[in-house]
């Protein structure tokens, strides 16, 4: 069985962070293996980016909005994090943290980009499901699923 070295917690700044991130904790632990947390922004649609170039004419402030949207995800995240680590410090050493990260694009996509791009060994992610259809995996974790070569642990709901 193939050493786990590095581990992919995707997390979609939802109510499925906690248990997808408690579990993501708990292997890298269980293994000794580093975590890379990702959160993925979709990126906007041809619609609303026309939409906008038509409104805000002006360059470097088209950009810097688009740009607050990946900032606030960043500040998002770090928070999500802090309250996590405030919830669940129960005096285990915590596992090597490589980077909480916000990309855009395709979420799908993004994901084995990056899982590629820094040779993790697992990807770790939510159904995104609720009630009867919880067993199955939401848009997202069917396209990461059907395009990643390494293992891919889908975290129900409760």
């Amino acid at each position: 069985m193939p050493e786990v070295r590095r581990i992919l917690c995707c997390v979609g700044l939802r109510g499925d962070c906690e248990r997808v991130l408690a579990r993501s904790v708990w292997l890298a632990g269980a293994t000794g293996a580093e975590l890379h947390v990702l959160h993925a922004v979709k990126s906007l649609s041809d619609d609303v980016m026309n939409t906008l170039k038509v409104n805000i004419r002006h360059k470097p402030t088209l950009e810097g909005l688009i740009q607050q949207r990946i900032d606030q995800a960043k500040v998002n995240l770090e928070s999500m994090m802090d309250t996590f680590w405030k919830t669940h410090d129960n005096g285990d050493p915590r596992p090597a943290i490589a980077g909480l990260n916000v990309v855009e694009g395709y979420p799908a996509s993004e994901i084995i980009r990056y899982a590629t791009r820094h040779d993790c060994d697992m990807i770790i992610m939510a159904t995104n499901k609720r009630g009867f259809v919880a067993s199955y995996a939401g848009k997202v974790t069917k396209g990461v699923i059907k395009r990643s070569s390494i293992p891919v642990v889908v975290v129900p709901t409760p």
